[in-house]
């Protein structure tokens, strides 16, 4: 047993006594097995009331283990403590702690921060609160020449502070203020997180009228190692510390009016801008470093007319949008020019200038008791644009449209029918990429049937016509066309069963037809290459009313064509017989040919549900997959072993894949 598994079960032991021990109101644990990873995890609350103090934890604890191909071991554990506690020392203020620690064992990163402060509330809408307290983080440094990357311990005070006002309506007006800052001093490293966010809104003769906005700063300092364009240099420290700044600013404007015999005009405007820096900090004159300048600015305004009746409903609405993304070299006139030159053409690349105009509109109906009607539709324009350089500058347009009918023949017997269509053409601007411009065509039809003879008894039949056509603009000379048709057929079939007593019959089914062909859209004929079809059927049975228990079988095939198949086989001498080396390890060959793949799996599943006091509960799902995959070769194979390579694909390999969840909820 490794140190980690011994760790994982010294802190559920921990939890697991703690849980028993009173004051800990409750604890979630689970685990996991999907194929090759292994999952713990574990969410502890605790929320009392002890001497005085009102305190509140919350730790939450994740470990995860993955097998690798060489069946080793590699972990990842990550845990979060979250801590506050808090006494009133009159009747406007209180004695505030508060704290959390996060480790990551992967990056072997542990942070801690404690703070301290009084809460002054004098009003109960309102209340300011100072912090002040210290910060540990510990994190791994840059490589030295050895190839070690040393721990880097940095401490310092930490000062934080909190605002919060939300007073009642005033006449016609509703508004909200809230912020919170931090600030940490961990020498050499710094760092903050502020955030500043409110909002207004006001209703009168039916009209709303609302505003958000929302200002935040977060900085984070990292070590880096000095970068590989100074590995020339002597004498320079291994690593640096890279500052990296981001501030965000969003503002909302949204209103409601009435507008016509009961029409209701809406309307939205939505403004966002993000700043971000990297700065390198503590870098010797002597060495080269980038520092970039990263800006977004989006707008999105939205005008529309809604309109909402028992019987009826309509909704139609416009739609504008742009947004912008600059990068620039900070640092420029302190690089020499090459280097400066080549770091500017790369982030000028991935800026862009980007519009949008979009239509939609909805309608739904109800005509009579048995049948409702509904139907809409999006159009949108989009237009990318971006430098010389960079090839992706191109327009796009979508249209889709839904079209759906409700028809109840009895209360027995239901039926839904949906119909789907979409349109997409992109056209790239730029020559080097002018060939990929394609049109893109949906339609989908999805009809349902639902029966429901009695109460207890529930049958749905389903299926789904899916056609796909892309079609390029043009084919260079020389080329072949790529243009492709993709087609499908799938029925879904599922039944319930209510025995009475706990018991419930399920069961459920579904089949795949999908079609791939070069497509001729001239005489919309098409050439098929490659057909998978896809089975799958799940049966349970269900039983018990506090305890519940199910249990069933899976069945899953799904069938496809590869063009290249690689079978490996053991060689043969003369006789026929195996070949083997001087260990007497067998011999391998491999071939590859087309083939068509079947993949098969079959299992049991179970599950088991047992609800506990307090609202604790306890879950089991388990279940296993006996995997056969094997393959029929196409083309001519040597003759002298063709039948034992055809025999050895159509035996192919099986594998046993065991899947476990259990999760367990306590309330203490």
């Amino acid at each position: 047993m490794t140190a980690r598994s011994l760790l994982l079960l010294l802190l559920v032991g921990l939890a697991w006594t703690t849980a028993r021990a009173q004051p800990v109101r409750r604890l979630e644990t689970a685990f996991e097995r999907d194929v090759n990873r292994f999952r713990w995890t574990s969410t502890a609350r605790f929320e009392a009331r002890l001497a005085g103090w009102d305190v509140a934890l919350t730790n939450r604890f994740l470990s995860d283990a993955f097998i690798l191909f060489d069946d080793e071991l590699r972990f990842r554990d990550e845990d979060r403590l979250d801590w506050e506690a808090a006494r009133p020392l009159g009747a406007e203020t209180a004695l505030r702690l508060e704290g959390q620690t996060a480790w990551f064992g992967l990056s072997r990163v542990l942070s801690q921060e404690v703070y301290g402060g009084l809460r002054w509330a004098p009003r109960p809408f309102a209340w300011v609160e100072p912090l002040a307290g210290a910060a540990w983080d510990r994190r791994p440094g840059a490589a030295g020449p050895e190839g070690t990357a040393p721990l880097r311990l940095d401490a310092g005070p930490a000062f934080g502070a909190r605002l919060h006002l939300a007073p009642p309506p005033l006449q016609d007006y509703r508004l909200r203020l809230g912020a919170d800052g931090a600030w940490q001093r961990l020498t050499p490293r710094r760092g903050h997180r502020l955030r500043l966010d409110g909002g207004a809104a006001r209703i009168f003769e039916r009209t709303r009228l609302a505003s958000t906005f929302r200002a935040a700063s977060v900085r984070r300092d990292v070590y880096r190692a000095v970068s590989f364009l100074n590995r020339d240099a002597t004498g320079l420290p291994p690593e640096s510390v890279e500052a990296t700044t981001s501030d965000t600013l969003e503002v909302g404007l949204e209103l409601e009016a009435p507008f016509y015999r009961g029409a209701v005009l809406t309307g939205r405007l939505d403004a966002v801008s993000n700043n971000r820096f990297v700065r390198t900090e503590r870098a010797p004159d002597e060495t080269l470093f980038f520092e970039t300048d990263f800006n977004r600015r989006a707008l999105d305004a939205e005008a529309g007319l809604a309109y909402e009746r028992p019987a009826v409903a309509a909704r139609v609405a416009l739609r504008a949008g742009a947004a912008t993304e600059r990068r620039r070299l900070a640092n420029r006139d302190a690089l020499p020019a090459a280097e400066a030159a080549q770091k500017t053409n790369l982030l000028r690349q991935a800026d862009y200038d980007e519009g949008t105009l979009a239509l939609s509109a909805s309608v739904r109906g109800v005509l009579g008791p048995r049948l409702a009607l509904q139907a809409g539709g999006d159009a949108r324009i989009i237009r990318h644009d971006t430098p010389e350089a960079n090839p992706d500058d191109r327009d796009e347009v979508f249209y889709s449209g839904e079209a759906a009918a409700l028809l109840r023949f009895s209360r027995y017997l239901d039926l839904d029918l949906r119909i789907f269509g979409s349109f997409f053409h992109t056209v790239y601007l730029n020559a080097a990429r002018s060939a990929e411009n394609n049109i893109q065509r949906t339609l989908r039809l999805r009809p349902a049937l639902r029966w429901t003879p009695a109460p207890r008894t529930r049958a749905t039949l389903g299926a789904e016509l899916r056609a796909t056509y892309t079609v390029d603009d043009f084919v260079l000379p020389g080329r072949r066309p790529t243009d492709q048709a993709a087609r499908s057929m799938r029925y879904d079939v599922s039944a319930e069963q209510d025995l009475g007593r706990g018991l419930v019959l399920r069961a459920s089914g579904s089949y795949e037809d999908l079609r791939l062909g070069r497509l001729f859209w001239d005489d919309f004929t098409e050439i098929p290459f490659d057909t998978l079809r896809t089975y799958s059927a799940w049966a349970r049975v269900q039983a018990g009313r506090r305890l519940l228990t199910e249990i069933g079988l899976r069945v899953f095939i799904r069938t496809d064509y590869e063009r290249t198949a690689t079978v490996r086989y053991a060689r043969l001498d003369a006789a026929g017989e195996v070949l083997r080396d001087e260990e007497g390890t067998v011999l391998l060959a491999s071939i590859t040919r087309p083939a068509r793949q079947w993949i098969e799996q079959i299992g049991p599943t179970a599950t088991i549900t047992y609800p506990m006091l307090r609202g604790s509960a306890l879950r089991l799902d388990g279940w296993l997959n006996l995997q056969h995959v094997y393959r029929r070769l196409y083309g001519p194979l040597p003759e002298a072993t063709a039948g034992h390579i055809r025999r050895t694909a159509r035996r192919g390999s099986r594998t046993v894949i065991p899947n476990l969840v259990l999760s367990v909820v306590w309330n203490l």
